[in-house]
Parts: C-alpha cells; sequence; structure tokens
C-alpha cells in the first residue's frame, strides 16, 4: 500500500512537471535566447541605415573626445548578408522582354519565357517527352477525355487559338475526335514569376508548378494547383480571386508540326494546359471558413460524376496554389502523404504559405 501510495501522491505528479529532461530544457531556453538576440541585433542594424552610428574606439570610454562611426553602407551590407538569399533570383521578366524584341528567326517560337498579364512564365527549352503520340499521353496522364477536350478547344478557339477559354459544359467532341495534329511535346513543370504585391519593381523568387505522370518514385504522379485567370477584364494579384479560379495542372503540352509540313502549324505556336477546376464552397455568410480563415475547395465534377477537365492556354496561369487537404471531423485512414491530394475530394486553398499569396486572396 505504501508503494502504491507513493507512486499515486509522489512519481506521478513528479512527472507531470517540467523538473525532468533538463538538457533539452536547457537547449530550448538557450535557442530561444539566440533567436531573441539575433531578432534584437536585425532590429537595430534596420534601424541604424538611416543614420549613423558613433561607436566608441577600442581602449576609450563613451565620454572620450574622439569618435568613430560606422557607415550606413556596412550596416545595409551586414543585413545584406543576414537576409538576402545566398543564390541569386533570375529576373524572368528581363529575360521575357530580351525575347520579345529579339528579331524574328532569332530564337524560337513559341517563346519559352513570356509574360503573361503580371506573371512572367517559364519553360525549359527542351520538353520532358518529345513528339508522344496524343493516345499514349492520355493513357500516362490517366486522361481518357484528353482527345475530346482538345478538340472542344480547337472548335472553340479556331486556328489561332489566341482567346481566353472557361470551363464549358458538357463535352461536345467525340473521344476519338479527328485532330489536325497527332503528336505533342509535353513538359513536366513550368515556373512562375511575379513581382511583389506593394512594389512592382521588386520580383519573387519562382513558383514550380508540377504535372508530372506517375512513375516508380510518384504513385499518383504530382499535379499542383494554380491560379488561372478566366476574363482579363480581371488582373491578378490586385483583383483577387475576381475574374479567377483555382485549378489542378495535369498536363502542360505543346502540339507538334505534323510531319512533313515544314514546321507550318498554327497549333503549334501555343503552349497549352489541361486544368480541372475546384470550386469555391461558400461558408454560410463568408467565402471563408470561419475557424481557419480559408477558402474551401472541392473538386468540380461533369453530372456524370467524371472530373471537370478543360484546355487552356498556358498564358492563362497567373500564380501557383498551395491547397491541404480537408478531412472534416474524421479522417480517412486510407490517406496517406503520397495519396492524400489525389483520393480527397475537399481542400484548404492555403493563403499564409507566402506573404504576397496571402495580400492578394485576402
Amino acid at each position: 500500500m505504501a508503494e502504491h501510495a507513493h507512486i499515486e501522491v509522489i512519481k506521478d505528479p513528479a512527472l507531470t512537471t517540467n523538473n525532468h529532461n533538463y538538457s533539452s530544457q536547457i537547449c530550448q531556453c538557450l535557442n530561444r535566447y539566440e533567436k531573441c538576440r539575433l531578432f534584437d541585433t536585425a532590429l537595430a542594424l534596420h534601424g541604424s541605415t538611416t543614420k549613423s552610428i558613433p561607436v566608441p574606439p577600442v581602449g576609450q570610454d563613451a565620454d572620450g573626445n574622439d569618435s568613430d562611426t560606422y557607415d550606413g553602407d556596412e550596416c545595409r551590407n551586414v543585413l545584406d548578408d543576414i537576409w538576402t538569399p545566398k543564390q541569386k533570383v533570375t529576373n524572368f521578366f528581363d529575360v521575357a522582354t530580351w525575347l520579345l524584341a529579339a528579331l524574328p528567326g532569332s530564337v524560337p517560337r513559341p517563346p519559352c519565357t513570356f509574360i503573361a498579364g503580371s506573371t512572367t512564365i517559364h519553360l525549359n527549352y527542351d520538353p520532358s517527352l518529345k513528339h508522344i503520340p496524343i493516345d499514349t499521353v492520355m493513357e500516362q496522364f490517366s486522361l481518357p477525355d484528353l482527345r475530346g477536350a482538345l478538340g472542344d478547344y480547337l472548335n472553340h478557339e479556331g486556328n489561332i487559338a489566341q482567346n481566353f477559354h472557361t470551363f464549358g459544359g458538357q463535352r461536345r467532341s467525340p473521344p476519338d475526335v479527328h485532330l489536325l495534329f497527332k503528336e505533342l511535346d509535353v513538359w513536366y513543370k513550368v515556373r512562375l514569376q511575379q513581382k511583389t504585391y506593394h512594389n512592382s519593381s521588386e520580383i519573387t523568387p519562382t513558383f514550380t508548378v508540377h504535372a508530372h505522370l506517375p512513375d516508380c518514385s510518384l504513385k499518383y504522379g504530382r499535379y499542383d494547383a494554380a491560379i488561372m485567370n478566366i476574363d482579363n477584364r480581371w488582373q491578378w494579384p490586385s483583383s483577387g480571386l475576381q475574374g479567377h479560379t483555382i485549378v489542378q495542372v495535369h498536363l502542360i503540352m505543346c502540339p507538334t508540326a505534323l510531319r512533313g509540313s515544314n514546321g507550318i502549324n498554327h497549333f503549334s505556336s501555343h503552349f497549352l494546359m489541361y486544368a480541372q477546376r475546384f470550386d469555391i464552397v461558400p461558408q454560410g455568410n463568408s467565402s471563408v471558413e470561419r475557424t481557419t480563415g480559408l477558402h474551401v475547395l472541392k473538386r468540380a465534377t461533369h453530372t456524370s460524376g467524371s472530373k471537370l477537365g478543360e484546355i487552356f492556354l498556358l498564358d492563362q496561369l497567373r500564380s501557383y496554389a498551395h491547397i491541404i487537404p480537408r478531412f472534416g471531423r474524421k479522417a480517412d485512414n486510407h490517406l496517406t502523404s503520397d495519396n492524400c491530394i489525389h483520393s480527397s475530394q475537399s481542400f484548404f486553398l492555403n493563403r499564409y504559405f507566402d506573404k504576397d499569396f496571402f495580400y492578394a486572396t485576402s
């Protein structure tokens, strides 16, 4: 009985206190002190860039007549060393402007770096897959309606295909519709760069939108979400989500010229993408969920239950978007880090992953 009393009265209560694991507690405390010290140093340096800091020379006290000062440039150098990325950010806006001004025939068409609205879009010069038959792409990317979607797009846009496209209703073209091209060049990723929300003279680091087919390392592939413009009267990021929609990019492509056509093909002058739409679910009287402050998304579907996907110009992309599976009250225990995006039907649009994205969607 005495032993049980000792456990209940002394031993168990002691385990619930922080009177143990001293080493880890000391490390956490020192780590916090270090972070606070660095934060105070950064604030002091930031405040000192507008004026010189008098510093007494070594061996003389602060009341001496001689003094020295730190130049503001020296303080700025310290700040740059702390805050500036170690790897220089490529300015794709400059690259796109140079390509646009290049002499006809001196650069490939369509250019792999171009400006669309307030965003620069950059693709690798060489596609990930070259001259792949459309039927093979349909099988590898699990897009059984790709040929019909291409037929709908071309019937809607015409040979030049320069207009903004929006999501339509039911598929109009049959699954075996005849197309004027038979092969596609495919890219696994596209990079997007924007200007900062509050200063249009500053560029942001690039974000990469992946559209990678399943393989040994990616069982379900990797298909990232993005913000896409569907009404050119509204401009990202100033308009926020007005005139835009959230999509999941499943294929980045460019139709290839028919063999023997000497490269003359109106369709091969534009990069295209196959994207599936997310709908924003209203939350009562608000557009965002009250607890998280995030938009709730669900996959858009046809009346048949199949996912709603269409072909769009790659020019309509505006920003990378980060989505999080919304589990509800009870999470499906079959979901893993590999299949949660693939298998989930409801998501949060995470506005907190980037400050400029937060400002744009607030």
